[in-house]
């Protein structure tokens, strides 16, 4: 994690996301637009990223199937994925709770299959 702190990039995701929102342009849009500012920064921020915008689609009453079923996929290899010297270990038992957390909730959130609704 060589340009971020681990919680300043959870604090700057969920900021980015409400900026985003903030051009009325809708959730979906935000998301996109936050998903991709963050995308390839590295194998523990990409952890960090797909949890951070798990925390906020599980606040939707439905969430894209698409999302549900890559942020799992992702998401799911977090343990065997290793290489997380990079963190401290509160920082990783927090990750590892946090990841539980949006996991369970993705499993049972209502799925929207249309990725344009609002």
């Amino acid at each position: 994690m060589e340009s971020w702190d681990y919680k300043e990039l959870f604090e700057v995701i969920k900021e980015d996301y409400k900026e985003y929102l903030q051009l009325s342009r809708g959730h979906e849009y935000a998301i996109a637009r936050t998903a991709n500012d963050y995308i390839n920064l590295g194998k523990v921020e990409s952890f960090i990223v797909d949890t951070a915008i798990g925390e906020i689609l599980l606040s939707r009453d439905k969430v894209f199937i698409g999302y549900v079923e890559g942020i799992t996929k992702r998401l799911s290899i977090f343990k065997e994925a290793g290489g997380t010297n990079e963190l401290s270990q509160e920082e990783i038992a927090d990750l590892t709770m946090r990841i539980k957390k949006v996991l369970e909730g993705l499993s049972k959130v209502e799925i929207d299959y249309n990725p344009y609704t609002e």
